[in-house]
């Protein structure tokens, strides 16, 4: 086992045109990405050591900890490894977009490690399930990410997803079909299924979790915006975040209209409520949603910044 220290540099896990466009105006969204090519990845970080005389095999071990609890890892036989999906504004000591790490202006942040939007992991309206997520990739999310459930927000009866009946990722990850139309109205023509969302987000065996629809855009913006508004993230956060997803190749643009003219947010705008968090947990407690599952999320995705 090759135990490595790191020189305690600062390192960016966004690429230039993501850190510019983090920092623009929501408006500005065009000017980095339309929506039909793929710069939504994290750059990642590099790691390198000296070669050793050994067999050659390296085992590299990456933890939040000094003690090096809860790490994980790696196995190359490089001098170097690439790794991503790390936390932001994160300590590591080393020997599918995370819905964490935004500030709730109170001291709080939304807790990272927790619940991920994704795009489809299997092909759509396939006739017989074809796995479209890599083997690294299912290894990243149930090594790594430690994916308990997978939450596919995609319709059955026109065949949407694929013919499958649980999750790419292995049969001991968790798979709900919770079937969302998008074409329309998708607040009040998914009512039962949103409710049946915040049902599976207020349970805590269910994380983490990841949720997609098809490209992981209209379906699974309107409920990431849902639970990061429920949360406390600024709406000119949840603008940005939605707009994230042009720097992926999602076949065409999406605007901030697309968030600002839906029925959820008209009906989140038009709740009782002194600001976008109160408005949000009340518009979500009279669509049914029970007030003790919006306590326990906002408890369950909710920390210290500093912790």
């Amino acid at each position: 086992v090759v135990h490595l220290t790191d020189d305690k540099k600062t390192v960016y896990i966004h690429t230039q045109r993501q850190i510019d466009y983090l920092h623009a105006p929501s408006y500005a969204a065009g000017l980095y990405a339309k929506g039909k090519a793929e710069y939504s990845k994290p750059k990642g970080i590099t790691l390198k050591w000296d070669e050793f005389p050994n067999d050659g095999k390296y085992e590299v071990i990456v933890s939040e900890k000094q003690n090096m609890n809860d790490a994980v890892t790696y196995q190359t036989t490089e001098t170097n490894l690439k790794i991503t999906n790390l936390k932001i504004g994160t300590n590591y000591y080393w020997n599918v977009r995370d819905l964490g790490g935004w500030s709730l202006g109170d001291g709080k942040s939304v807790k990272q490690r927790m619940i991920y939007r994704c795009g489809r992991l299997n092909k759509s309206s396939a006739d017989s399930p074809v796995i479209e997520i890599t083997a690294d990739g299912i290894k990243t999310m149930r090594e790594v990410m430690g994916v308990k459930s997978e939450i596919d927000l995609r319709e059955v009866d026109n065949g949407e997803i694929g013919g499958i009946t649980s999750s790419p990722l292995g049969g001991d990850v968790q798979y709900v079909n919770i079937p969302m139309k998008w074409d329309g109205d998708m607040w009040n023509d998914n009512k039962d299924k949103i409710l049946e969302t915040f049902a599976f987000l207020a349970d805590k065996d269910n994380y983490p979790l990841i949720f997609h629809c098809n490209i992981g855009t209209d379906r699974t913006g309107m409920i990431a915006f849902l639970i990061n508004a429920l949360l406390g993230v600024e709406e000119s956060d949840l603008i940005k975040d939605y707009l994230f997803s042009n720097l992926g190749n999602i076949g065409g643009a999406r605007h901030k209209s697309v968030v600002t003219d839906s029925p959820y947010y008209k009906a989140v705008q038009s709740a009782i409520g002194s600001d976008l968090k109160e408005k949000t947990y009340n518009a979500l407690a009279n669509f049914g949603v029970p007030a003790y599952q919006l306590d326990s999320i906002i408890n369950l995705l909710t920390t210290n910044i500093l912790a």
